[in-house]
């Protein structure tokens, strides 16, 4: 509030950063490369097999049009793996798609039995809880062929980790630090390929799951199962998920300041480090860089009406995990590096 009435003059910028937005800060943006070219249209005057050439003509273009986007020429697929599925092209990239950001807090002590053998020690609140996010996306785009993606991230820092505030936003913040690092300790794939691609060569904790994801009539619904035995492990309802929250932007902008706001709003792209969790190809915490760019970012906070969440029967369903904000990302674009 101090920020709107304050500083009237500021509002021509804070309105350009809610424009260009960032996967880290949630302010929507519509990409102009979403406007920009001009397309054609592609109506039924033209015949059947004219509107379907111009349909597949127009894809072909727009996923060429993402896979040439700067992130993915600043590190290109300039390398190749083999697996146990095949050889597949280095580095991981994501070049479309659309998912949720789920943070929050869980029981401190619980999530560091979950982490006992982990070198990491993870942040916590003034009130001792410790941080969690989860990740549910769709790729439907992307090196390894198209997936769903389920993720559990714990937070630290690689200086000596302090109390974080209480504020349902302040990991959002806390994402801006270059000093904080994500533990991707839970991880479920619904495609073989990109299980063992996480798991033989991102050391990642990958299991392979059925997993439904769709985001239709204004709600984003999600399932995902063990593929062994059809265990539960996470399913939920994110009400209008593009809808966008002035009030959750202010009170974000009012925890990062307006400086650092708008320093990290011009970046082309937003690098994240990612820790490996230990025992699955490597006996240590390595990190790998990471980085993100998305055509839509909203935020709200989670306790609106209609946004569900529940566990299955696995680790994290003993850890009172409590919903705080949902990020909604769409047109993903993403580069994970190999740890090192």
């Amino acid at each position: 509030m101090a920020l709107v009435l304050a500083a009237p003059w500021c509002l021509p910028a804070v309105k350009t950063i809610f424009l260009r937005g960032m996967s880290c800060f949630h302010f929507y943006e519509q990409s102009w490369q979403r406007l920009w070219p001009w397309k054609p249209s592609c109506n039924s005057s033209l015949g059947t097999s004219a509107t379907l050439g111009c349909l597949l003509s127009r894809d072909l273009q727009e996923r060429e049009m993402r896979k040439n986007h700067r992130l993915f020429q600043q590190f290109p697929l300039n390398g190749s793996a083999a697996i146990s599925t095949g050889t597949l092209p280095t580095p991981y990239h994501i070049y479309d798609g659309y998912g949720v950001l789920i943070g929050g807090t869980v029981d401190l002590a619980a999530a560091q039995r979950l982490l006992s053998q982990e070198s990491i020690v993870p942040l916590q609140t003034h009130e001792g809880r410790s941080l969690m996010a989860i990740w549910l996306c769709n790729f439907t785009d992307a090196s390894l062929g198209p997936h769903h993606e389920l993720q559990s991230f714990f937070f630290t820092s690689s200086r000596r980790p302090e109390p974080v505030g209480s504020h349902p936003l302040a990991l959002l913040a806390l994402m801006t630090d270059p000093e904080v690092q994500m533990l991707c300790h839970g991880l479920w794939n619904n495609t073989r390929t990109a299980v063992a691609y996480n798991r033989e060569l991102l050391s990642l904790n990958a299991r392979l799951s059925q997993s439904h994801v769709q985001n239709r009539g204004g709600t984003l619904t999600f399932n995902v199962e063990e593929e062994a035995n059809g265990t539960a492990v996470l399913a939920g309802r994110i009400a209008n998920p593009q809808r966008m929250s002035w009030r959750a932007n202010w009170d974000l902008i009012r925890q990062l300041g307006f400086g650092k706001t708008w320093a990290y709003a011009r970046q082309p792209w937003v690098g994240l480090q990612i820790l490996n969790p230990t025992g699955v190809g490597l006996t240590r915490n390595a990190v790998a860089q990471s980085f993100t760019k998305n055509d839509v970012n909203s935020v709200h906070y989670f306790d609106q009406p209609g946004n569900v969440l529940s566990f299955g029967d696995t680790a994290y369903s003993g850890l009172n995990f409590e919903p705080q904000f949902v990020q909604y990302m769409k047109g993903f674009k993403f580069v994970y590096l190999q740890p090192k």
